[in-house]
């Protein structure tokens, strides 16, 4: 039975730095420029923990992990991060526009009992080794969830603005507007009637991963290295950081992640009407609106900018299958094309650009995966390709962090 608990949480101290100045984006959206930028703001930016430089800014030995616990070590030491003074959830809250339109989404960060997958908690997409090292490395010399896992369970009879309305009104611990006018606010949870609340109405439910599937099973490989030694069934090992969020407060976007591709057949458009209607597109036409709310169809630009719409006219596959992403993927790219390399990019413009400048020789345009399609997959025990959603706005790293040395 999954289990949501309250933790004393690691915060940074609002009153000597600023929120702005020392949180970061999560580490897999980070690039090169932009950590340098990170690191800029100044000598107390999270990412110099999460996902810091690989080598000691002073020409040192010490590698970026060790870096990074001493960092963290330090910071305690200081009183720049602290930790709460009794066990607490943390109410999140961020607010952002999307086609000029406001929403709000709201989220409870919360201490969530290890499952293998599948029992209670369900991940959705495929992970590759790389990314799981890295963070693996991090957890074991930090011994701290720096960034949380963002996930999503459903209670429509726990509707978040309804049980936590008042605490809702108060001032918030923290708040502070990114670099893409997305405001975040974050309150403390400690009162004993409002945490037996939470956790009663968090404990059974099943749980799905939308963003962190390469932490939760890095959390995983690290609870069997601790039993190994000594440990009982309560040592902060067996939890891990989540922000979990009820489907059911209708805040939650998901966004396409658009693929691109090098070394298309010949005859790559002829090969395609094999099992697809093929449309090409008016200069000009807007190619996400082309294939809007359109199920089983993609948009193509192809080198020299023209544009086609892709509709499957063959038999809606079963269940699973029938999910777009594993449309493309399945019979575009493994039937069809037999290539297993791509791209990908969020950015329609920036991916547009990548096919005009002579990156990709193609670039495919989707609609976004549903919540329900999410559980479809993940409750079949299978997982989509990498990249197939992209929840928004993204969950920063530094609001609140999970260290088990307390």
């Amino acid at each position: 039975m999954t289990e949501a608990i309250p933790f004393r949480g690691l915060l940074y101290d609002p009153e000597k730095v600023s929120m702005y100045d020392v949180t970061a984006p999560p580490y897999d959206i980070i690039t090169g420029d932009m950590l340098q930028k990170l690191y800029n703001r100044g000598p107390y930016n999270i990412a110099r923990v999460d996902c810091g430089l690989e080598t000691s800014p002073d020409g040192g030995n010490l590698t970026k992990y060790l870096l990074a616990s001493e960092s963290l070590r330090a910071w305690i030491n200081e009183g720049i991060i602290k930790f709460g003074d009794r066990p607490a959830y943390y109410l999140y809250e961020t607010v952002y526009e999307l086609e000029n339109k406001k929403k709000t989404m709201r989220g409870i960060f919360a201490a969530v009992k290890l499952f293998q997958p599948g029992k209670g908690i369900y991940p959705h997409e495929m992970t590759h080794s790389k990314p799981k090292e890295d963070r693996f490395n991090l957890l074991r010399i930090c011994r701290a969830n720096t960034s949380p896992i963002f996930s999503i369970y459903n209670n429509p009879a726990m509707k978040t603005a309804e049980v936590l309305g008042n605490t809702l009104k108060e001032k918030p611990y923290l708040e502070f507007t990114d670099d893409d006018a997305v405001v975040h606010k974050c309150w403390i949870v400690n009162d004993a009637a409002l945490i037996e609340t939470i956790q009663n109405g968090l404990r059974g439910r099943d749980i799905f991963i939308a963003d962190g599937h390469h932490r939760y099973e890095t959390a995983l490989r690290y609870q069997n290295l601790m039993k190994e030694g000594a440990g009982g069934s309560d040592a902060a090992y067996n939890y891990v950081l989540m922000l979990l969020v009820n489907v059911a407060d209708d805040g939650i976007t998901i966004k396409p992640t658009h693929r691109l591709l090098s070394g298309l057949p010949e005859s790559a458009l002829e090969i395609l009407k094999t099992q697809f209607d093929v449309t090409r597109l008016t200069p000009g036409t807007d190619i996400l609106k082309a294939i809007e709310n359109k199920s089983h169809t993609f948009g193509m630009l192809l080198r020299g900018g023209q544009f086609y719409t892709l509709q499957y006219k063959g038999e809606t596959p079963p269940g699973v299958l029938g999910i777009d992403v594993i449309i493309l993927h399945e019979i575009i790219f493994k039937k069809l094309y037999n290539v297993s390399e791509f791209g990908y990019d969020m950015d329609m413009a920036k991916t547009i650009a990548k096919v005009e400048d002579g990156h990709y020789e193609a670039a495919f345009f989707l609609n976004p995966t549903r919540v329900e399609d999410i559980e479809l997959v993940a409750r079949a025990g299978l997982r989509m390709p990498p990249k197939s959603t992209y929840f928004y706005p993204k969950i920063p790293t530094g609001i609140v962090i999970n260290y088990f040395d307390k």
